[in-house]
């Protein structure tokens, strides 16, 4: 009889480890989402300050990628050209504009989260799918702080995309 009462404290503190683990697991998912998305209320007159802002670090520089006339992605440049910086780059950042909620989103995700598969990611409510883009991470990382994305779409929409 004492075997089974050992047998059964040893069972309910494994499934209490294991819930405990799970909600050190979910805690960790919460802060990391919220360490790394950031949402705001702007004004479509403050929007443009906004993202003239986060593009001045690259001044006159032309976007990596751009859309043609069926918004479909082309490179105006090849990645493995171009130089190799100093520095590699540990993030890509991406701000978007919903001019229907008048909101901005600003995510910034570590190289290492994109590497883990084929996570897909939408851009607005038209669904841009940043995965369209086909990016080459480890060249983007190579070649430093980069313009990747400049859109601005028909309905007030814009997302900006680059590596810091």
């Amino acid at each position: 009889m004492a075997s089974r009462k050992t047998w059964l404290w040893i069972i309910l503190g494994g499934l209490g480890f294991c819930v405990l683990v799970l909600f050190a697991i979910a805690g960790v998912g919460v802060y990391f989402v919220a360490s790394h998305i950031d949402t705001s209320s702007v004004s479509s007159a403050e929007v443009v300050r906004v993202f003239d802002d986060a593009r001045a670090r690259f001044k006159d520089q032309k976007p990596l990628f751009e859309l043609d006339d069926r918004e479909r992605p082309h490179a105006t440049r090849e990645l493995s050209s171009m130089p190799q910086a100093a520095r590699r780059t540990e993030n890509l950042a991406i701000l978007v504009w919903d001019p229907d909620e008048e909101r901005t989103v600003r995510i910034t995700l570590p190289f290492w989260i994109l590497r883990l598969g084929n996570q897909k990611i939408e851009l607005g409510h038209r669904g841009f799918d940043i995965e369209r883009l086909n990016l080459d991470l480890d060249e983007l990382q190579r070649v430093g702080p980069l313009l990747v994305f400049d859109y601005r779409a028909t309905s007030g929409e814009r997302v900006l995309i680059w590596t810091q």
